[in-house]
């Protein structure tokens, strides 16, 4: 099953004055003058997960970043939650644990959460329904509190939440005093009955319009409940003990069914057995209590819910095998009960939270232990007997090693990149200008597929991406459904040999595909001309055989509306350009524009703001960084500069224009494993000024650079050291860092 969408074969699963103070903020970033963001990769994420549908029908996932110590969240792009959006909310300290979503009376989710820096309850408020940023604020910072935080929305419309006082041993609550939870009136639980410590593994919910609580009580080691007398929860509470036969009540969670009486599951310590009870009132004096399951150690971490069919759908933890499981009420009591597995693939089913979805199905947010991931599950039926996983994030994988971007239709980046770990194609679709969140999607991922993929926007406005399929030896492509490109057709258009390797595309001006790549079957350069917009088929030339070439390519439209493509010569060790004699580039005329040692590798090109093609690329007997200046629209000679030539530096290279009209080219310096970029001092970039990027680990190969609706650079490159994808949003419009004074 693939890990998010899958997508095989059919449609599925001018110079400016320097003034950087007025567009740059460094707050809280890695390096002045640029903000880096790991756009995929590996970690260990999904504790404390918590899930809300939203008011797109969509569902919402609050979770912990451990690697991070991270507070984020997921926003599903469909209602089996097979892709989603990642968005991390708070990132100051160590935040996140014990988070509880729900839905506001305001659409937007609403999380409380645990800082564990400050010893602190705080909350999220989403600015909107994908919760790409949020509102931060501390209720509660006297003393150790905000752990086993549990939050739902009372029936004036404003958030209740209970948490635990480590310091006091005490069950608190805090009323929110708006729909945001700006503020809250915090009161410190008192009940009918002495109480010493009390308010673990809390859970909330509305009874009658009044706040219901289920709690452990860690002196006596009892479950217990308590119905607040007042929509504030500031008067004195009535309190019951529900079960008290033995170690129990903790994971406890708490629902109303469809008889309007409290259903609440938890966890017998003694026994290692999920248990639940049916109260006779809300107040729950006179219990029915039900084991569910007794077999092995099982019933950590319940999630209770009504289903579709006014049964309770329970999901919990089986220790003993490391499963998720799914206890499905026969009765309104839950008396009775069918077991399901959803996922038994490894250590899962810890910190689960369930919801039923707009379609009616459960959809359960969980912790995959094994792998350190944020896992979903959404349940085939009512009662969960199937269900299709799915990890959303954390997956351990080495990712980004090869990459490449384009502007979206929406002004958001689009990402290609190869999944090394499993040999699939994904896509990042940026949420946001700087990318700071994104949906994350396998396009492919059947067979060995995605390395050196290239990606344009297609006349049709949707993302069309070139690769090579390293099983069959094959070129193929992608044409996306959607702009976020969370499903994609995928089409083979060469298979004679070996080849599509150093795929490069662009749109030609009949609005049709047109991608360069290497047959190394027989060392030649090779084009393929869409035959429609989707790509299902293209006319294949050979455009260049002469000797061993046409890796590196790099391909753009001229400003005569022709294609020009750079390419590495391996026989002579050159580097050339091929300039089209037609649209479909049936033909082209070659040029030689450096022949001066080996060089040539890395190419890449762009058409300048004087319409004449810039190429940048990489001296291999020098190490240096180069750039060869058209002369012409055909690119019959170049004007050659080096850039740069301290250490071995020029390889991964990539060229866009930026809003000065002048070059920006990122690159690796593979002395120092540094990320750099250079800005080209004039229009034929005879000198340039060069920046760091990122210093910190081995980081910047398999660069790409492009150009932003805000006018500044975005680069997509790969972090060695860490096997990430990873994104820098440069923060004034020449890319180079600023010291703030």
């Amino acid at each position: 099953m693939c890990g998010t969408v899958l997508g095989v074969g059919t449609a599925l699963c001018v110079a400016l004055p320097l003034d950087l103070t007025a567009e740059a903020d460094d707050t809280a970033l890695e390096r002045p003058g640029f903000s880096l963001v790991t756009r995929d990769g590996s970690g260990d994420t999904g504790l404390y997960t918590s899930i809300a549908i939203g008011a797109d029908g969509l569902g919402l996932v609050s979770y912990y970043d451990a690697t991070n110590g991270d507070l984020k969240v997921a926003h599903c792009s469909n209602q089996m939650c097979t892709a989603a959006m990642i968005s991390s909310l708070d990132r100051a300290g160590d935040v996140g644990r014990y988070t509880s979503i729900a839905l506001g009376s305001d659409d937007l989710g609403l999380m409380s959460y645990y800082d564990a820096t400050n010893g602190d309850l705080k909350v999220a408020h989403c600015v909107d329904i994908a919760c790409t940023s949020a509102t931060l604020k501390t209720l509660d910072h006297a003393g150790d509190v905000g752990q086993y935080g549990s939050l739902t929305i009372g029936i004036d419309k404003l958030p209740l939440i209970t948490y635990y006082d480590g310091t006091n041993g005490d069950l608190k609550i805090a009323h929110c005093t708006d729909v945001a939870c700006e503020a809250a009136t915090i009161t410190v639980l008192t009940f009918l009955q002495a109480e010493e410590n009390v308010g673990q593994y809390t859970s909330v919910t509305i009874a009658g319009g009044q706040g219901l609580i289920s709690y452990y009580d860690a002196t006596d080691r009892y479950l217990k409940s308590a119905l607040c007398p007042d929509l504030s929860c500031t008067e004195p509470t009535l309190t019951t003990t529900p079960d008290k036969t033995g170690d129990v009540g903790r994971f406890s969670s708490v629902a109303i069914g469809t008889d309007s009486r409290p259903l609440i599951s938890y966890y017998d310590a003694t026994n290692g057995d999920l248990k639940v009870i049916h109260c006779e009132e809300v107040v729950c004096v006179s219990p029915t209590r039900t084991v569910l399951e007794s077999e092995g150690n099982v019933g950590q971490y319940t999630s209770i819910v009504i289903g579709a069919d006014g049964l309770a759908l329970i999901s919990y933890y089986d220790v003993t095998n490391g499963d998720l499981k799914v206890a499905h009420c026969g009765d309104v009591a839950c008396t009775s009960a069918t077991l399901a597995t959803p996922d038994r693939t490894g250590n899962v089913g810890s910190s689960t939270s369930v919801a039923i979805g707009t379609d009616g199905l459960p959809l359960i947010s969980y912790y995959d232990v094994t792998n350190g991931d944020l896992k979903v599950a959404h349940c085939g039926d009512v009662g969960c007997t199937d269900a299709t996983v799915t990890p959303l994030d954390g997956a351990a994988i080495n990712v980004g090693a090869s990459s490449a971007m384009v502007l979206g239709a929406d002004g958001k980046a689009v990402i290609s990149y190869y999944d090394a770990t499993n040999g699939d194609l994904r896509v990042v679709h940026c949420a946001d200008l700087a990318c700071a969140s994104a949906t994350l999607t396998t396009v492919q991922n059947q067979d060995n597929v995605g390395q050196d993929s290239s990606v344009a926007i297609g006349a049709d406005e949707l993302p069309l991406i070139s690769y090579y399929d390293a099983t069959n030896g094959d070129l193929r492509v992608a044409h996306c459904t959607d702009v976020a490109c969370t499903m994609a057709t995928t089409f083979t258009l060469d298979q004679a040999g070996q080849v599509g390797q150093f795929t490069s595309m662009t749109i030609g001006m009949d609005g049709r595909g047109l991608i360069s790549y290497y047959d190394a079957t027989n060392g030649d350069l090779k084009v393929a001309h869409c035959d429609d917009v989707a790509c299902r088929s293209a006319k294949i030339t050979i455009l260049v055989s002469k000797g061993d070439v046409g890796q590196f390519t790099s391909t753009t439209v001229g400003a005569d509306g022709l294609a020009l493509i750079s390419y590495y010569d391996i026989t002579n060790e050159d580097l050339k350009i091929a300039h089209c004699d037609d649209v479909v580039c049936g033909s082209a005329t070659e040029s030689t524009l450096d022949s001066r040692g080996n060089v040539g590798r890395y190419s890449s090109v762009t058409i300048g703001s004087d319409g004449l093609a810039l190429i940048s690329y990489y001296d291999g007997t020098n190490d240096d960084l180069k750039v060869a200046h058209c002369i012409d629209l055909t690119c019959s000679s170049a004007k050659v500069h080096t850039l740069h030539s301290k250490g071995s530096i020029g390889q991964f290279t990539s060229v866009t224009i930026g809003q000065d009209g002048r070059g920006l080219i990122s690159y690796y310096d593979a002395m120092n494993g540094d990320l750099r970029v250079a800005h080209c001092a004039n229009v034929d970039c005879e000198t340039a000024t060069h920046n760091a990027v990122q210093s910190l680990d081995d980081v910047g190969r398999f660069t790409t650079i492009i150009t932003g609706k805000d006018g500044r650079a975005l680069i997509s490159y790969y972090d060695v050291t860490n096997g990430d994808l990873k994104v820098a949003h440069c923060s004034n419009s020449f890319c180079v860092p600023y010291t703030r004074h």
